[in-house]
């Protein structure tokens, strides 16, 4: 008999107002001690970078990851649809995409 498992990242959409802070906190429940995270905000359609979004580990003892972008950086994008995505490389260089999804900029 034989397991199947996905080793696809999580599917998370964001949703934000152009010009305003925005954060969220993340429980993965997982351990993350010695863990990096890093996320990117991209075009769907060609990969290139379009925004920054800054992603911190909080809680390291029980995986609490915090996502947010300042006004600064929500004012930077424009209007529309854009995939993000949130990494971590965990002890051993061990790298994963653990959420991926799209952020929506309304205006």
């Amino acid at each position: 008999m034989s397991n199947t498992y996905s080793q696809l990242p999580g599917p998370l959409n964001l949703s934000l107002r152009r010009g305003d802070q925005f954060g969220t906190t993340i429980d993965f429940d997982i351990d993350m001690s010695g863990y990096t995270v890093s996320s990117s905000i991209v075009s769907p359609i060609t990969g290139n970078s379009v925004g920054t979004i800054t992603s911190t580990i909080t809680n390291a003892s029980t995986g609490v990851v915090s996502v947010a972008m300042t006004e600064a950086q929500t004012e930077a994008l424009q209007p529309g649809t854009y995939s993000w995505r949130l990494e971590w490389i965990a002890p051993g260089d061990v790298k994963r995409t653990a959420l991926s999804g799209f952020v929506e900029v309304a205006r």
